[in-house]
This record gives C-alpha cells, structure tokens and sequence, in this order.
C-alpha cells in the first residue's frame, strides 16, 4: 500500500498536478472532472473560460468573440451527482459557473473564487508552464494591503488602491524599493490584479527565483465613478460595469501622478527616481499608461502596454476643439456668476489628450529604459497596436514588441505580467 501511495505521489509531481481543492479534479493528463449533486435540477451546464467560443464578429479592430458554448453535465447518480469531464487542458487558471437550469451558481465544492466586473466565478489552477508562477508556493510571501487616499475626483473624499509590499519589505526597515503601478482594463478595479491577475502569486514566485528584484506594486482603482471595489466602499454603493465611458475622458490621468503616485511615495519606501518607476496597464488601463507617462514624460522609466485600448473617442484635434469649446463655456458661466463644480465637468480634464504628438516626442526624448507592448492575434484592439506601433515606428522611437496568439483574456494578461517583470530595473 505504501508503494502505491508513493507511485501515485511522484506521478502526479511529475505532471505538476495540484490539488489545491477537491473540486474540480485533475487527473494527470490534464483533463478535469466536474462534479456537482443537486436532486432538483432539470438540467446542469458548465460556462467557463475553458470552452472554447462559438462565434466571432469581425470590427475595424479585429475579431471580437460574443459567446461560449455551454457543455451539458451528465445526471449519473439517482442521488443528484452531475459530472462532466474535459478534454486535456493546458497550464493555465482557469474560470468556470455552474448554470443549474440557467441560473449561474457557485460551485459550493470549490472556495476558489475571483469576481469579473459583477460576475463571481470560481477558478482553478494545472500547473507547469507559465502557469506555475500562479500558485500559492513554499516561499517567502509579500503582502497586499487595501489603503484610503485622499481625491479630488468626482468630488470624492478618498478613494482606494491595493498596495504590493515584498516579503523583504518589513524585514529590510532601512531600504527602499523600486516601484511598478499597475492598472486594470474597463470593468476592473482596485481588486482585479490581485484577483483574477494572480499578480501577488507571481511577484512572490518570480522575487523568490531571483528572477525579479523585490518590488513595490501600486494597483489603484481606475473607475472615475467608484472609489473602490463594489461592497467595498462605506460611501457609495454603485454597481461596476464592462464599459466605462467616463474613465475615459482624461480624469484619471490628471489626478494619477499627484494623488495616486504622490501617496504611494509619501507613505511607502518607494525610491523616487524615474529608473526606480515603471507603470503598465491592460485594455483600458493601457489607455491610461500611454497619457500618464505621455504627459509626465519624466517620471517613469519603465511603460507596459498589454492589449492596450491605445486610443479614445476624443482624438488630438477633437480634445483641442472640445477644451476650447469648454474653455469659452466656463467665461460664460463666470460671467453671469455661475461657479461650475468639476465632479459635473465631465471633460475638465480632456486637456490630457491634446497635443499627444508632441508629447509622446518629449517622452522619447527622455530616452525611456523601456516602452513594451504585448498583443494576441485575435485581439480585437490588435488593430489599434498596429496603428499605434506604425506611429512609433514612422518617428524611430524604440519600443519592444510582445505578439502572442490568444485574445482580449486575462489568460494573455497575467502572461503579459510574467514577461515583463524580469525586464524592469536593469
């Protein structure tokens, strides 16, 4: 029995299998078995990022997928036990729901659970490839804290950002560290790196294989109408959603170097020098990387863009137009003794976007020690990458580029993370 029992220990450490919960399981090829006991229900599927997508829209920017398929469970018990089993599975973390006669419930077997936007989905982990950097290892552990700071946005108060300190962090009292800001795409918040991103797993994997230097990393909320995560908040209590318009309107640039940047450096040991700072975001927070650093040309080192929204609605001729319109409507205003409140201003700040041409010159002037931007082949922004790099390219600004296969997924997005930490602070 004792051999057995090790036989079946030292295969499943070969095939990088664990078990971290009892459900979903994984056997040693791969493939995963579902199970789920419910007497009542009529019918139980499985939605999840493992199936693959049935359909795909084609837009200017690329293709677009607009639905999975659903696998069937199978009834195989009188007791209520619905079962499925998958093919083969790479490395990966993996998203799934249960729809019990198409209403999503949790999977009450497996804690593993991340939310997306409104949605909270359970998750699983293979191990062995890049996918190995995303579980909880024998190492040294940083820590991730959710702290208050003070905003002038949207006439907030105070709004909320995660804070990745290295395990060194409290036992090095005298250092300061480098520091890397990473920012969510449309939907996330101040959570989702954390989360879904796996980003404290992979920091304390790749800081304990000496792969990375201990770090700092600042994971702010990017959504101009919430000051932190749904439930999160005792001021607000507003519902998250996948598109996020006024996020996009320039007030998010404006206040990151003084409110976000400035708290971070006043209350952690972050070195305050620009080979010591690098910024990165994915989708919608690429948007934000790319007018950050444009616009404090200076401050950072180091730019990551992963699936970048590289653009807006509001093009250099379009925020010029629209801040001299509103440059006209605020003489107006004061001129009849109307003092106008920026939290209504929706376009106070659109000045972020003017005379991007010039300021990107400025940014590359200062000669940054690395301007990385990764895509997947069926991304739909792809074609916006494009746009973006042949601009880059026509002014001979050096930039590094990352194309990979895949989509506008999280599964890109951590991979992204993984390759591009061991470039900073060389």
């Amino acid at each position: 029995m004792k051999h057995a029992i090790l036989a079946f220990l030292l295969l499943s450490f070969a095939f990088g299998i664990h078990a971290q919960q009892s459900n979903p399981r994984v056997d040693a090829s791969g493939r995963v078995t579902f199970s789920y006991v419910n007497k009542d229900a009529d019918c139980v599927q499985l939605k999840g990022s493992f199936i693959p997508k049935t359909a795909t829209i084609k837009t200017p920017m690329g293709s677009l997928g607009i639905s999975e398929q659903i696998y069937d469970m199978q009834r195989t018990s009188d007791d209520g036990l619905w079962t499925y089993t998958t093919e083969p599975l790479l490395s990966e973390m993996y998203t799934y729901q249960i729809l019990v006669d198409d209403e999503p419930v949790l999977d009450p077997a497996n804690p593993n659970v991340v939310r997306d936007v409104k949605d909270m989905l359970n998750f699983f982990l293979i191990d062995g490839d890049v996918a190995k950097y995303y579980f909880d290892r024998n190492v040294p552990h940083g820590k991730v804290e959710y702290v208050w700071y003070p905003s002038s946005m949207n006439g907030m108060a105070q709004r909320r950002m995660a804070v990745y300190t290295p395990a060194v962090y409290d036992e090095m009292p005298q250092d300061s560290f480098p520091v890397l800001y990473l920012l969510h795409g449309s939907g996330g918040d101040e959570t989702s790196w954390a989360g879904r991103g796996r980003a404290a797993q992979i920091l304390d994997n790749m800081i304990a294989a000496g792969l990375v230097p201990p770090l700092i990393v600042v994971m702010p909320n990017g959504n101009v109408k919430l000051d932190a995560a749904p439930g999160e908040s005792p001021y607000q209590d507003n519902e998250p959603s996948g598109i996020n318009i006024k996020s996009m309107l320039g007030k998010i640039e404006h206040a990151f170097v003084p409110e976000v940047l400035g708290y971070a450096e006043q209350h952690y040991r972050i070195r305050q020098k620009r080979e010591a700072r690098a910024i990165a975001g994915l989708s919608l927070g690429g948007l934000h990387t790319i007018y950050i650093s444009a616009n404090s040309p200076y401050t950072f080192g180091y730019i990551g863009l992963f699936s970048a929204q590289t653009t807006n609605m509001i093009s250099n001729v379009e925020a010029n137009a629209i801040g001299k319109l509103r440059s006209a409507a605020m003489e107006l205003l004061n001129l009849v003794g109307i003092t106008p409140q920026e939290k209504h201003d929706d376009f106070a700040h659109i000045d972020v976007y003017e005379d991007f041409d010039e300021k990107l010159a400025k940014q590359f002037e200062a000669k940054p020690y690395l301007y990385y931007i990764a895509v997947g082949d069926d991304d739909f922004v792809l074609k916006l990458n494009d746009d973006f790099r042949r601009k880059l390219d026509d002014n001979n600004y050096p930039y590094l580029y990352h194309p990979t296969d895949g989509g506008h997924t999280w599964e890109n997005w951590r991979k992204y993370l993984v390759d591009f930490l061991p470039r900073l602070f060389k």
